[in-house]
């Protein structure tokens, strides 16, 4: 049976933000990860990471 916790959580890849420093702190606690830019992937994870910038404003424009 497949569950939500079966499903790896979707961290995004926008080109910008500490991705690899995240995927590396959540690897490290045992999550199970897929890294991708695609909406469907996100809109069907059960949980999504979005990892963050100092210049948001300019990060919110290229999303």
């Amino acid at each position: 049976m497949n569950t939500e916790a079966d499903r790896p959580i979707a961290v995004i890849d926008y080109g910008a933000g500490n991705l690899r420093s995240v995927v590396r702190a959540l690897t490290h606690v045992g999550a199970v990860l897929h890294v991708t830019s695609d909406p469907a992937d996100v809109l069907g994870a059960p949980i999504v990471v979005l990892p963050r910038v100092g210049a948001t404003p300019d990060t919110m424009h290229s999303l």
